[in-house]
């Protein structure tokens, strides 16, 4: 199949969080073993996404400031979120790496209306 004609069928879609934790929550449950990062008009904007047979879902946070370590670390039994330059080798917790993305086409416009 042609790329443009792939493009035409696979349709973009949003979803913000409310909350650094509320998306932490749906990576960890969904068992997406990464965050993305990218500055937007003067925004980090940490995002994951999706691709389905007809749509591109990308389920995304705002924060005001950058997260300067490299990983997240997501203790399940204690519910905290601690920021890491290295993973972590604790059972009850998941480290997930946060991938700093230079550029995207992901979103074609931002913030996304």
């Amino acid at each position: 199949m042609e790329p443009n004609r792939l493009r035409e069928l696979v349709r973009l879609n949003y979803a913000q969080f409310k909350s650094f934790r509320d998306l932490l929550g749906f990576v960890v449950s969904s068992q997406i073993p990464f965050i993305h990062h990218v500055t937007l008009s003067g925004r980090e904007v940490y995002f994951i996404q999706l691709i389905g047979m007809a749509e591109r879902v990308v389920y995304y946070v705002e924060m005001g400031e950058p997260i300067k370590e490299k990983y997240v670390c997501f203790n399940r039994f204690k519910d905290q979120i601690t920021f890491t330059n290295r993973i972590e080798t604790d059972p009850q917790s998941i480290t997930l790496p946060i991938l700093e993305i230079e550029r995207t086409n992901v979103f074609t416009e931002y913030p996304p209306k």
